[in-house]
């Protein structure tokens, strides 16, 4: 029996394929599980070629983490400017917080570790506090309040948000519906909150 050829990859393509290979061992297996070695098995390569693209854990992490990060606030910002209807921006913010809490989602998990986020330096709080500023901005004009106000209300926003998706990752059900009743609960909410 001849041997497969095994095609080279460009390094583009080899270091997406170990990127990758990384983020769906970590997802299956979790953090503690995930090693150098078990990567370079997975993704059929030698130990000395995962060495050559990330020279310890650390940086995979942290480029993994990286593209995770621009991935996930480029199309969150590409979908928050696609819209100025504000019932649209509230749905976009609570199905955030849904996928973030759900199962399979890596960034979370990145995130958490202290020495991976590192990597993100002050560009991880500057997104967040861009996206926030949408969600202040879209209250504001919709509600005719002070950028205080509309803060509070976003937090409070926010906080629902976040309650609703850690409940429906306990106890399930349709997330759709979830969802859309979390939207109505938080515009009843604020609509109160402006009076």
């Amino acid at each position: 029996m001849n041997k497969p050829i095994r095609k080279r990859l460009s390094t583009e393509a080899r270091c997406t394929q170990l990127l990758d290979v990384t983020r769906e061992l970590i997802l299956e297996h979790g953090l503690n599980s995930f090693t150098m070695e078990l990567l370079a098995r997975k993704a059929g390569v030698s130990n000395p070629l995962v060495y050559k693209y990330f020279s310890t854990r650390l940086v995979l992490l942290q480029s993994l983490l990286q593209r995770e990060f621009d991935f996930f606030y480029g199309s969150l910002l590409t979908r928050l400017n696609q819209t100025d209807d504000f019932v649209a921006v509230v749905h976009i913010f609570v199905s955030i917080n849904f996928d973030q809490e759900s199962n399979g989602k890596i960034l979370p998990i990145l995130l958490n570790l202290a020495d991976v986020a590192k990597v993100l330096g002050t560009v991880g709080p500057k997104a967040q506090n861009k996206v926030g500023n949408i969600l202040v901005d879209s209250i504001m004009k919709a509600y005719g309040v002070t950028r205080k106000q509309a803060r509070v209300m976003a937090k409070i926003a926010s906080g629902t948000s976040i309650a609703a998706a850690e409940n429906f990752s306990v106890v399930g059900g349709n997330r759709e519906q979830t969802i859309d009743s979390a939207v109505q609960f938080i515009l009843g909410g604020l609509e109160t909150f402006k009076r």
